[in-house]
Parts: C-alpha cells; sequence; structure tokens
C-alpha cells in the first residue's frame, strides 16, 4: 500500500507539471523476491525516483535503463535473474533469489492522471481488484499497445492506452478470477503474441481512530506511511491544531458518539481503534462500531475496563453484547516495550495482522507460503 500511495501522488505531481515519466513496474516474479508483482517506481527525466520494486539491488540500474526509455519513448521489459550466487555480472549486490520481470513504461501527463486514476479506483474499491498490463505485443493491426492498463473492479472494466480490436481485452477479463486465485504472486497470460501480466490490488485498509489525545499521533504517523487512509474523531470542534497535529490524516468532530457512522463511513474494510480516555464516550463509540460491522475494533485500556462494558451492554440486552469477535480488548500484540510509540506499534501490527487474515505469529513458523491469493486471505478473514 505505501508503495502503490506515493506512486498516486508522484503521478498526479507530474501529470500537474506536465512532466513526462517512466513508471517500472514488476510484472512477474519466479522466486523469491522483495517487493512482489505491482511493486513500482516511478523514475523522473532528471533521474530521481520515488517508490522501490526490491529492497534497494535493483532500483540503480532501473533509472539507468529508464533513462534510455525517456530518451527513446519506447517501453521495454528488463529482466533480472538474482537466482545465482555469484551476482558479479551485475554489480548490484543481489539477493532476491528470484527471476524478476520489470516493465519501463514511459508516460505523458495525461497517460500519468490515467494510471494514477486507475490505482486510486482500485484502493478506494471494498474488495480486491484485478490490474492487467498489456507487457508484450506485436505491430500488427488491431493489436494493443504495450503499458496498455485494464482494471478489473466488481462488475465494471477501465482502460488506459489502446487495447486494439478487443479481443485481448476480452481474453483479459476471462483470466480475472485466476489472477484472483494467484494472489501477490500474479500471471502472465498469452493471446496470440500478445502478453498480458496480472496483479491484485488490495484496497487501502482505513483506520478510524476515536481519540485526539498525544498517544494518537504516533499511531496516526505509522497508519499514513503505511499508506492507510486515517480518520480522527474528536468530540470537540474541528479547529486547525488537531489538523495540524495530525498530518495525513482527515479530522471529524462527532458530538456525540453513538451516531459516529453519521460522521465517518463504516465498512468492511475499516478497522477502528477506541482511545478517547472517556469512558462513556468510548463505550458509545463501541456500540456504535459494533452495530456498524465494521472489521476490526480495539479498545484501549485494561481488560476489565473493556469486560465492563459488555456487561453493561448485556444488562440492557443490547444485541452488540453478543458481537465479539471483531473486538480486540486489551488492544495489540504482545510484541512488548512501553510508551505511545510501542503501543502504536502493537496497534498497527495487530490491525495489520487482522486485515490481511493472519494470526500475527512468527514468519519461521508459517508452514504455508508467505504471500498467499486474495481469495485465501479473505477467507481467512471471514473465519
Amino acid at each position: 500500500m505505501t508503495t502503490h500511495r506515493s506512486i498516486v501522488d508522484a503521478l498526479s505531481v507530474a501529470s500537474d507539471a506536465g512532466d513526462p515519466v517512466v513508471l517500472a513496474t514488476v510484472v512477474r516474479v519466479t522466486g523469491s523476491s522483495y517487493g512482489g508483482v505491482g511493486a513500482r517506481m516511478v523514475v523522473r527525466v532528471d533521474g530521481s525516483t520515488v517508490g522501490i520494486v526490491s529492497g534497494g539491488c535493483l532500483e540503480t540500474d532501473l533509472a539507468d535503463q529508464a533513462r534510455k526509455v525517456h530518451a527513446s519513448g519506447q517501453a521495454k521489459v528488463v529482466t533480472y535473474d538474482t537466482r545465482a550466487d555469484d551476482d558479479a555480472a551485475w554489480g548490484l549486490g543481489l539477493g532476491c533469489n528470484g527471476l524478476i520481470d520489470v516493465l519501463l513504461g514511459p508516460l505523458n501527463a495525461n497517460q500519468s492522471r490515467e494510471v494514477a486514476g486507475l490505482l486510486v479506483r482500485a484502493l478506494r474499491n471494498g474488495s480486491h481488484s484485478v490490474l492487467a498490463t498489456v507487457t508484450n505485443s506485436d505491430d500488427e493491426h488491431g493489436a494493443p499497445s504495450i503499458g496498455a492498463h485494464a482494471l478489473f473492479v466488481d462488475d465494471a472494466t477501465e482502460t488506459t492506452g489502446s487495447w486494439g480490436d478487443g479481443s485481448v481485452l476480452d481474453h483479459a477479463k476471462s483470466q480475472k478470477e485466476d489472477a484472483l486465485s494467484a494472489g501477490r504472486k500474479g500471471l502472465v497470460s498469452d493471446f496470440g503474441n500478445v502478453q498480458i501480466a496480472f496483479e491484485v490490488v488490495t484496497p487501502t485498509v482505513t483506520l478510524v481512530i476515536c481519540g485526539s489525545g498525544p498517544d494518537a499521533v504516533p499511531l496516526v504517523r505509522f497508519a499514513t506511511q503505511l499508506g492507510w487512509d486515517v480518520t480522527v474523531v474528536d468530540h470537540r470542534p474541528v479547529t486547525h491544531a488537531p489538523v495540524e497535529r495530525f498530518p495525513g490524516a482527515i479530522v471529524v468532530e462527532c458530538a456525540e458518539s453513538l451516531r459516529l457512522a453519521e460522521s465517518v463511513a463504516l465498512t468492511s474494510r475499516t478497522a477502528a481503534v477506541v482511545m478517547s480516555h472517556h469512558y462513556a464516550r468510548d463505550l458509545e463509540y463501541v456500540r456504535a462500531l459494533l452495530a456498524s460491522g465494521v472489521a476490526y475494533i480495539g479498545i484501549l485500556g485494561p481488560r476489565a475496563r473493556t469486560e465492563r462494558m459488555f456487561a453493561e451492554m448485556a444488562a440492557e440486552k443490547a444485541p452488540e453484547s453478543t458481537r465479539r469477535d471483531s473486538v480486540f480488548g486489551p488492544i495489540g500484540l504482545d510484541v512488548g516495550g512501553d510508551g505511545p510509540e510501542a503501543i502504536a506499534l502493537a496497534i498497527i501490527a495487530e490491525v495489520s495482522a487482522v486485515m490481511g487474515g493472519r494470526a500475527g505469529g512468527h514468519l519461521r513458523d508459517r508452514n504455508s507460503p508467505l504471500h498467499e491469493s486474495a481469495s485465501g486471505a479473505a477467507k481467512t478473514r471471514a473465519g
């Protein structure tokens, strides 16, 4: 997500300025890689970059390759084989142990705006979407152009670039479910002389923080650095001060906590942290969140405080009192440490695990693939 958000911002800035860029996109991986299919980097004419596609081992060479693409105006695919122990031929200190194909596509201002728009549409969708990119094509009449994109989101299709006579686009549509099953590994499909790479785009996590105390500051900072959409809810009228304290977040007023859903959108992709440090207000936030069906509700404070909330709801025979599957209180993963930053880290780690359908354990103890399919992650979250 971080990469997607920074790439969207870089493309938008370039588009507004009328500057051409080269967009480097990982379109195929065999073995291991740092960023996976869909990792991107924007390379400006002056050689400066935004985003990464590896742990730093490919970026310098890609910037050099992008300079040639800037000059020629022709897209190309560059292949890096990092599986060999002897990487002296590259001189790059590779260590990813994978075969990586990277598409370098030149974009003018209009094209940058179009690609940024597709990514924004995918990130704001309520479920996983599939982005198809033409990575190889012949010069025949009716053939699509290299770098053409098609976003399949729900039942809709949005495209950029030329897809020719439509037959290749129809083929790409037919591969959507296979691409979703492939997940982060990606999928490459051939249709005649045309090659299409597919990636699954995971929607942005929406984090709602109910409370604007000092301990919310590092939580907002970590979440925005991950590219999440963050909203801070305050019971007081919004002034310039809280907006300044939470850069990258939206700050909204919610004078009546029970009416939280009227102040901020609450969906199945929403994670919420309740931390106003006022018991009665927090209880009303929790009740509003339970009624909304959000994916995650974290309650700051000791276990006894959370238990008291549910005991009061049960005494009132409130239907929300039985909906505890999405509630995490005490909040956060058990990572240790003291202070607001350590607490924020524990919270962010737990939210990331829950929204990603993970248990939050040690990767060394994981026997299944590190990057499962989108459908697999969704099933894990569901149950």
